[in-house]
This record gives structure tokens, sequence and C-alpha cells, in this order.
């Protein structure tokens, strides 16, 4: 009796001592296998035979699957109490995310509760740590959909990585200006450089912070405004920063932005009489505030198309007269423009 006693005591410790979890593994062609993948686990302290620890895992559920910017590797763990979130980690290679996913698994297997004077130990080193994070640099080449502002709002996130990205835009401009000449439009030419920041939460959720900065340089003219007795050519640059907000911003579809800037610049006028020759030569400087609205589809990884509309408010006025003094034509104090465009992102 006591033998027998002895034997039925003895049966669940040998039981629990050779439990083996459960493991699914899924991955796509040309990955490392599902032994490699153990290897990798149980290389970093975890192991799926053998004594567990309390409240470690007793099932895995891993796959690994190709995207376009690299791989998504996602990892589910289940126990005697519940099972986890779904875990994701992206990676520019099946390896790394192969390598992030067993750094976690390890710790699933061999759950323990934490205590401020227990020793590191070598499956959760600052390296591996970051290698298991959620989102990696490869990512952030990826898609960046703003679904709010930053600001000062406090936005609660759950356990895992931040990631910080921008998204930057080069844009050239071609359209025209009004208000230069009277009752005529002139030439305008523009290049203009944005930079968006991003803080993408563990989710995935993206929002934009702060405001966006906006430099622009303009080329204006050459135009030619004639009288009966008299004409003037006029060309000049100008060059303006501003900040702008926007209510949509998809870095692989439509962005819309709202622009507040000031600038400067310099406008050359050529006075002429009736028969060609210069009478006067002249450099106007120009001051201006101006508020806009630009528009921009991404048609892809890289390219973009753009459409700029504005309206600037000159600090003052110039024009070109005649040698007698007399005014051949006036600009006007407010000026508005209109320009398409087409551009780089990343």
């Amino acid at each position: 009796m006591v033998l027998g006693a002895l034997l039925g005591l003895s049966r669940p410790a040998f039981a629990q001592g050779t439990d083996r979890v459960t493991l699914v593994y899924e991955a796509a062609a040309g990955c490392p296998s599902e032994a490699d993948f153990e290897a990798a686990v149980e290389a970093r302290g975890g192991h799926f035979a053998g004594h567990s620890a309390p409240g470690s895992a007793q099932a895995l559920r891993v796959a690994i699957r190709a995207q376009d910017t690299g791989f998504l590797g996602t990892l589910q763990a289940t126990n005697e109490d519940a099972t986890s979130a779904l875990r994701e980690v992206h990676g520019a290679t099946c390896r790394e995310v192969l390598d992030a996913l067993a750094v976690v698994s390890a710790s699933a297997l061999n759950h323990r509760t934490e205590s401020p004077s227990a020793e590191p130990t070598p499956d959760s080193t600052p390296a591996e740590k970051a290698q298991a994070a959620p989102a990696s640099a490869a990512e952030g080449q990826g898609r960046l959909r703003a679904t709010g502002h930053v600001l000062n709002a406090r936005i609660p996130v759950s356990a895992g990585t931040l990631r910080f990205d921008k998204a930057r835009a080069v844009t050239l401009f071609a359209g025209a200006q009004s208000g230069v000449l009277p009752n005529q439009l002139v030439p305008r030419f523009g290049l203009s450089l944005t930079s968006a920041s991003f803080v993408t939460t563990p989710e995935g959720k993206s929002l934009l912070d702060g405001v966006i900065p906006r430099l622009h340089m303009s080329y204006l003219g050459p135009a030619t405004y004639h009288t009966v007795d008299a004409s003037a050519e006029v060309q000049g640059f100008m060059v303006g920063l501003g900040v702008c907000w926007s209510p949509i911003y998809d870095t692989r579809g439509l962005i819309a932005v709202l622009c507040g800037e000031y600038g400067a610049g310099v406008m050359r006028i050529k006075s002429k009489d009736a028969a060609g020759e210069v009478t006067r030569d002249k450099n106007a400087g120009l001051g201006f505030a101006g508020l806009g609205v630009e528009s921009q589809y991404n048609l892809g990884a890289l390219l973009h198309l753009g459409l700029k509309l504005g309206v600037d408010f000159m600090a003052d006025t110039f024009g070109a007269e005649r040698p007698d003094g007399s005014a051949i034509f006036q600009s006007s104090g407010v000026m508005g423009y209109g320009m398409l465009g087409i551009g780089l992102h990343f």
C-alpha cells in the first residue's frame, strides 16, 4: 500500500516534468523552419519541454508573413488563466523577426514575478529587448496616416515601444500670380519643402506632433506690361517661412494643409520708352504675409502631385515710372496665386 501511494504521487510530478508546450508555427517561404525557431528560443533560455514556472505559457501560436516593407511576425501565448493579446514584430528580414519572436517566447515560457533585487538574465539584455520591440526602423518607411494631433494631450498607451518618424516632401510648382501687373497674370514657379513629425503608439495609432514647418522659394516672371508710350519688364524672387496645420495626412494617400507664412524678396523692374530703350532699371524690396492651402496626393512610396492656392498681403507696393516721373503701373497690395506641382516624399 505504501509503495502504491508513492507511485501515485510520483506520476503527476513526472508528467509535469515532461509536459511539452504546444507550438503552432507558420512562416513564409524562405523563412527559418520550426526547428530553427525552437532552437532560437532554447538559446535564450526558453524550454518547450520540462517543468515550467507558474504562469508560463502552455501553448504558443507563431506566424511570420511577408509584407511590402519587410516581414510581420505575430505571437500569442496561452496559459492556465488566459490568452495573451496578439503581439506584433516588424523587421526588414525574416531572421530579424524570428529572433525577436524568440526573445518574447523565451520570456513567456519562463515567466516569473520581477523583484527589484533580481539580477538581469541573458534573455533580458537591452539589445534583445530592442529586437522584441513591436516596431522596427524598417516599418518607419511604411505608411503613416494621422488619426489625430498630439499637442498637449495625455494619450494612454499599452506597454510597448513608441516610434517617432518624419514625413518630408519636396515639391516643384508652376502657375500664375495676380496683382503684380494690372489686369495681367505673371508666371510663378516655386519650390516647397515640408516636414511633418509623427508619433506612433504600440497599438499602431499615428499622431501628428506639433505644426508642420514649411519653406518655399518662388520666382516671378519674366513678364512685360505695355502702355501706348512705354513698357515695363518685371521679374523677382521671394522666400517664405510658414507653419501649417493638417486635417488630413496620409503618406500613401491624400494630404491637405492650411498654412500661414511670412517672407521677403526683391523685384527687378526695367522701364522702357516707346522705342524700347531702357529709361530706368531698379530693384524694389518686398515684404509680405500670406495664407494658403496646399494639397498633395501621393501616388506611391515616393511620387506625389500637388495643388497650391494662396494670397499674399504686401507690406508695400511697387511700380515703374517714365523719365518724367509719371507711373507706368503700380502693383496691388494683395496678390493671389495658383499652382500645380510634382514632387517626392520620403
